[in-house]
């Protein structure tokens, strides 16, 4: 079947009915790859010590404020610790949930309806590409804004805004130097579809996914933007929910039980996201070549 570029509100439309027939072999995927994640996270945090400086900076916000420099260094370290290796997880577990989505999202574009064991198995034979482009974009993103930001805090620091013009030339300023970092940010967006859905190495990956996002950055940042609305909305009626719970109980297992039900409910989510995203990337690709769905498997 060929596939012809849409306007953004049938796009998004499509990608939302979408989930409701893909959510099977989504949601498994979800499950296997992030529960892991929990458990780990659970073990880590424990056996580091974090779990304890968690829980009490959870019971007194201001528990921090009153140690001096001595004292934070000990704790910050486990904390730190933790939290860097759980993060790392976390991320190598998305792009596989990433990956599997797109591949599950594809086949339903071709009239398939592929088992969540499919998806996951083909996901595995590109991980190893999507986590290295994956990273790389990440790094490359983030180092970007933050010496972005650096480079416009030095001069606001040193000469603030005493009128309204140095307002309104350092917010210009702010953006001219995070702007590229949000720009690429964007231009990479795609990538692991591109991963799972193009034979294509980690560099070509990154330079694909900036071709495809030319010419409708604007537009993808808007998709970006409301699917990302989406997903925050469901994790904060998560945290709504299960922080005061945690806080009320003043248990350190049950906030980290309730970390690790936050993980995978974030896996959840992640799912469904990098399935939308599948739309989007389809429709990129359709306005940059002609494009059927059997091209996508």
């Amino acid at each position: 079947m060929e596939i012809t570029p849409r306007p953004f509100g049938e796009v998004l439309g499509d990608a939302v009915n979408a989930l409701g027939r893909t959510w099977r072999p989504l949601f498994s995927t979800a499950l296997i790859a992030f529960i892991p994640v929990g458990i780990i996270t659970l073990v880590v945090f424990k056996v580091s010590g974090a779990a304890e400086v968690f829980a009490a900076i959870i019971e007194d916000p201001g528990y921090l404020e009153r140690l001096d420099d001595n004292q934070l260094a000990p704790l910050a370290t486990p904390l730190l610790w933790a939290s860097g290796v759980t993060l790392i997880l976390q991320i190598v577990a998305s792009i596989f949930v990433y990956l599997a989505s797109h591949r599950a999202m594809a086949a339903h574009l071709n009239g398939e309806l592929i088992s969540g064991r499919e998806a996951r198995r083909w996901a595995l034979t590109r991980l190893r590409v999507g986590v290295g482009a994956g990273f790389i974009a990440i790094i490359t993103v983030v180092l970007i804004i933050i010496l972005g930001f650096v480079g416009w805090l030095v001069p606001y620091t040193m000469v603030g805004t005493p009128n309204s013009t140095s307002l309104i030339i350092a917010t210009l300023l702010f953006l001219a130097l995070v702007g590229p970092g949000v720009w690429l940010g964007v231009s990479f967006s795609m990538v692991t579809s591109v991963v799972a859905l193009e034979d294509r190495g980690v560099f070509t990956c990154l330079r694909r996914s900036i071709r495809l996002v030319r010419g409708r950055w604007w537009a993808t940042l808007g998709y970006l933007v409301l699917v990302g609305v989406l997903g925050s909305v469901a994790i904060q009626l998560i945290q709504i929910v299960g922080v005061p719970m945690a806080a009320v109980t003043g248990a350190e297992t049950s906030m980290l039980a309730l970390g690790v039900v936050g993980i995978i409910a974030q896996g959840i989510i992640v799912a469904a996201i990098g399935g939308m995203y599948t739309l989007w990337y389809v429709d990129l690709r359709a306005r940059k070549e002609p494009l059927l769905s059997g091209d996508l498997l």
